[in-house]
């Protein structure tokens, strides 16, 4: 397949819309800073109730990334982007338009199968287009973008909300504007990776067609994904619900938010030095840096003590997330890359869900745990995906010290 590379300035528009399908990688959990404010509209709704506007749209996004990994190569990649991009403008911006909760959270379903779509692609295309130290920075500015795009949201959030926070939603009008960077910015070719070329049929008589198996490392990572999803869900979820509790406002507590983004974000245009020096140890030290994180913000009650958790907790993301894309790709090509990195989302997606349910059981067996407390029970789910990481890592420690 020939492959036109723009060169000069617009090259550098191919790379910074590839990587701007990632700033809406966070747009649906976001919205969790509405829902204290959306708990007092509606006093009736159960905490549980609440917490599906941000888990529930990742019903959708679990199917859509499934569907969209598996059928990436077929539909055309770029072609993807763009339907994704629209579900979750239209997703996350109807919202405002539709008075009961229920519809809410059902409309925002099209937001999660937008952005389930675009997760993905946005490491995928990275892996699939661009090589060597350039792939390397641009998985770290990738994982950055996440944070800059969860920061501009929750800011622009957060601004709104001092006025009225019903109007919060117009954020999602960045997502028209990356829709227009993507279709322009993006190269037709792009359309046609991992496509398969059809042979004359004497040819593919003689040609024995070789299945392109998910390699191991995606399963690891799917579960690692699944497992990091169950305990990191305790900052979505928790956060607004939890500032309640300790008597920090919805708005400040939406400025915490913001201001990890901006964390996520400095630490993402590091990640490529700091894997150079340390190759994939940034795996499990990521972790590590998630987990106190969240025992800072799970054991003390202050704004300023919420803000160095939360900085330490998204550096930590920020590094977990591009270290993930690759190890899932280890292994892979471009016709299977989309489908690998879509199942270490889906498992990331699927605890998301499952977050609000298990932490309900779990603390019903343990006699009842409060929002604030949310956060010890996530670094325990983070403490378990970092044996998994650690018992990975030192199985492998030769393969990934020879391709680091």
């Amino acid at each position: 397949m020939e492959r036109n590379y723009p060169t000069g300035i617009k090259f550098r528009i191919f790379q910074a819309a590839v990587l701007s399908l990632s700033m809406l990688l966070a747009s649906v959990s976001v919205a969790g800073c509405l829902l204290g404010d959306l708990a007092q509209e509606f006093p009736n709704a159960s905490p549980a109730l609440l917490q599906s506007f941000v888990t529930f749209p990742t019903i959708g996004g679990m199917i859509a990334n499934i569907i969209g990994g598996a059928s990436a190569a077929k539909i055309g990649k770029k072609n993807l982007c763009l339907v994704g991009i629209a579900l979750c403008f239209i997703g996350g911006f109807s919202p405002m338009l539709i008075p009961s909760l229920i519809g809410k959270i059902v409309v925002r379903v099209l937001a999660g199968i937008g952005v389930g779509l675009i997760q993905p692609l946005s490491a995928s295309l990275i892996v699939d287009c661009f090589e060597g130290t350039v792939a390397n920075v641009m998985m770290g500015f990738q994982s950055s973008m996440v944070g800059l795009g969860a920061s501009i949201f929750s800011y622009t959030m957060a601004g709104i909300m001092v006025y009225d926070w019903h109007y919060a939603y117009c954020a999602y009008l960045y997502a028209a504007a990356i829709l227009i960077l993507v279709l322009f910015g993006i190269p037709a070719f792009v359309n046609d990776l991992g496509r398969e070329e059809k042979k004359p049929a004497a040819d593919a008589v003689k040609t024995t067609k070789v299945k392109s198996k998910l390699p191991m490392a995606c399963y690891i990572g799917a579960i690692c994904q699944l497992l990091f999803g169950l305990g990191y869900g305790a900052l979505d979820n928790c956060t607004s619900l939890a500032g309640v509790e300790v008597g920090i406002t919805t708005v400040q507590a939406a400025a915490i938010a913001s201001f990890g983004g901006i964390a996520a974000l400095i630490g993402g245009l590091v990640f490529g030095l700091v894997k150079g020096k340390i190759g994939y140890n940034v795996g499990w030290l990521s972790l590590i840096l998630n987990i106190l994180g969240f025992v800072i913000m799970g054991t003390t009650d202050t704004v300023a003590m919420w803000y160095v958790g939360i900085t330490i907790a998204k550096v930590g993301f920020c590094w977990w997330m591009p270290y993930i894309n690759f190890l899932v790709n280890d292994g892979t090509n471009e016709s299977n890359s989309a489908l690998a990195t879509s199942l270490a989302f889906v498992g990331n997606s699927l605890g998301a869900f499952v977050f609000g349910y298990v932490f309900a059981f779990i603390g019903g067996l343990a006699g009842g745990l409060t929002q604030h407390q949310g956060y010890l029970y996530g670094g325990i789910w983070m403490g378990i995906a970092l044996v998994l990481i650690t018992f990975n890592h030192v199985k492998n420690y030769k393969h990934y010290v020879e391709i680091a």
